[in-house]
């Protein structure tokens, strides 16, 4: 049982690092630009509390879904 647990736990740390580097790819940010921007207006929060329904989506649409929550958390991208 722990064993699944920490398998489900490093497979959400390594999308949620392959979401920050799409997300710096799209906007032209470095990696550590990308996670600042993301952690502060809750895109990584996102991506964490949604990941059962959100790896399974295209990654092009969950940058856009990341776009718009943080714009909506004040972020100015």
């Amino acid at each position: 049982m722990e064993s699944k647990a920490l398998n489900k736990a490093k497979d959400v740390v390594d999308y949620i690092a392959f979401m920050i580097n799409e997300f710096s790819l799209e906007y032209n940010l470095s990696m550590k630009q990308s996670f600042n921007y993301l952690y502060q207006y809750g895109g990584i929060e996102f991506l964490d509390e949604f990941y059962d329904v959100e790896h399974c989506e295209n990654p092009n649409l969950t940058v856009d879904a990341l776009q718009h929550i943080c714009k909506r958390s004040g972020g100015e991208l």
